[in-house]
């Protein structure tokens, strides 16, 4: 029997990969998966839904990702529709971006409204002693407080009205 001969190793896939270490393990876990619910099963991994493909996403608020790196997603247009993680496979980024911002605009605007009802009370509180119902001008019986808001003009008593009022 002739010696055996060895027979060159045959390649493996793990050697046509490129070897860039647990980055590229971790963009081909995420690569591998074909649904949206498989591909946010896995850590770290965000769903691109126009490619339809699987995306590695290291940021700390997955959320964001958009605002970090432009190229998150295969594709410019689907950049901020990504879906991660805490939100699932039906809410993009962009959609809770903007339910997020309008919850807290109007509760800053409700804060505003609220803070400035508060300074009004404080203010007729702080002045209701000193001159009561001086912020009425249009209350009944406040003709003499009316005259403030209105001009001022000096009369001679030629030009006074004979008749009073």
């Amino acid at each position: 029997m002739p010696p055996k001969t060895q027979s060159p190793e045959k390649p493996t896939a793990a050697m046509n990969e490129s070897s860039n270490g647990p980055a590229d393990e971790h963009l081909l876990r995420c690569w591998r998966q074909q649904y949206c619910g498989g591909c946010l099963g896995q850590d770290k991994c965000s769903w691109c839904p126009f490619t339809q493909s699987c995306v590695p996403n290291d940021y700390p608020i997955q959320l964001l990702a958009p605002a970090y790196d432009e190229n998150i997603c295969p594709h410019w247009a689907e950049r901020w529709e990504i879906r991660t993680h805490p939100f699932g496979c039906q809410v993009s980024t962009i959609s809770s971006l903007t339910s997020i911002i309008s919850i807290v605009s109007t509760l800053a605007f409700v804060l505003l409204v609220w803070l400035g009802a508060w300074a009004i009370r404080r203010l007729r509180k702080y002045h209701g002693g000193q001159e009561p119902g001086w912020w009425k001008v249009w209350a009944s019986g406040s003709a003499s407080r009316l005259r403030v808001w209105q001009p001022q003009t000096n009369r001679s008593q030629e030009q006074e009205p004979l008749l009073g009022t």
